[in-house]
């Protein structure tokens, strides 16, 4: 009962504080002027995956081998619950929004330059098995080394490029109601989210490892299906709210940023800090998403996803979820 309780408890804390400290940096952001290619290609892909970057810390520091897991399991995780879950949830905003008469077609109408991105995740996201089958240090390390650089190279391009994942500039300060100087209300709320997301943070990884333990089911598989569905939520608040306005090209370049960023950054640091073992779990969670990426490319390029993808999304993951359950 009690790790159930964690769970809950962690939940809250992680979304209260994703939300606090996005709406707080974007101000900051705002303020001080920094460029959309700076706040968006940069900012944005981090700022909302801080709850995730904190559990990933948190995880390898108090965790252990199990915590070791939970981090690999969340840096894989977070792309599959994108691809299967977050894709679906656009569709239906935009259904929901059309049907308000708030946009003029039900279906999501992207550019078609959204398909950059989408080529970078399908590309190098698998590049992650290779310090899995192949098991040599030096192996390990370049694939380490270049996961890093080609995230580098890839914020380098989009900024050039002006394709950039953007997120308002101005978002309501919630602390700015009970503090009138508004910088103070921003800085305050900025430390006030960092503090529950890592103690909202703390009580996840708990919790994961002592049902994991109880039920003896694999970390990895529970860090893939429970953490990314909360961590994931601040940008998929700001795609959702996108595809509500009408915004297709944005609110998917919110979320595919994300899973660049998981495919390149964080996958390459924990190669580095983690022994990198990846179990059946994460194994058919890269396959599923590398898939389902491939399909999305083919939609993009039609400038034209609808219902069809919405039920491949929810159709994966609920596949994905009876083979883990056949396996164990």
């Amino acid at each position: 009962m009690y790790s159930i309780l964690q769970l809950v408890a962690g939940s809250i804390l992680v979304i209260i504080g994703g939300l606090l400290f996005t709406s707080s940096l974007e101000f900051l952001a705002s303020k001080f002027r920094f460029t959309t290619s700076l706040t968006g290609a940069v900012i944005s892909p981090i700022l909302t995956s801080l709850p995730e970057l904190t559990v990933i810390i948190v995880a390898l520091i108090h965790g252990g081998v199990e915590g070791s897991e939970i981090s690999i399991g969340t840096v894989i995780g977070e792309p599959f619950m994108a691809s299967t879950i977050i894709y679906p949830m656009l569709i239906l905003t935009a259904l929901i929004s059309y049907f308000k008469k708030r946009r003029r077609s039900p279906r999501l109408r992207p550019d078609r330059e959204v398909v950059i991105p989408f080529i970078v995740f399908t590309i190098l996201f698998p590049i992650v098995l290779i310090p899995h089958y192949i098991s040599n240090i030096y192996m390990k390390y370049l694939v380490g080394i270049s996961l890093l650089a080609s995230y580098f190279i890839y914020v380098i391009l989009t900024t050039r490029s002006g394709k950039v994942m953007s997120v308002e500039h101005s978002s309501e300060v919630v602390f700015s109601k009970i503090i009138k100087n508004i910088y103070a209300a921003s800085i305050l709320q900025l430390i006030l989210s960092i503090l529950f997301i890592y103690f909202g943070s703390r009580n996840l990884v708990d919790g994961v490892i002592y049902i994991s333990k109880i039920f003896n089911i694999d970390p990895q598989l529970l860090s893939i299906v429970i953490i990314p569905s909360v961590s994931a939520l601040p940008e998929s608040v700001v795609g959702l709210v996108w595809a509500y306005n009408g915004k297709d090209t944005l609110a998917l370049e919110s979320i595919v940023g994300e899973k660049v960023l998981y495919s390149t950054f964080y996958p390459g640091i924990a190669i580095f800090v983690t022994e990198w073992i990846l179990k059946l779990s994460s194994i058919f969670c890269i396959f599923y998403t590398t898939l389902i990426s491939l399909i999305m490319i083919f939609y993009i390029l039609r400038q034209d996803i609808g219902f069809e993808v919405a039920i491949l999304g929810l159709a994966g993951y609920i596949l994905y979820i009876l083979t883990m359950l056949h396996i164990l």
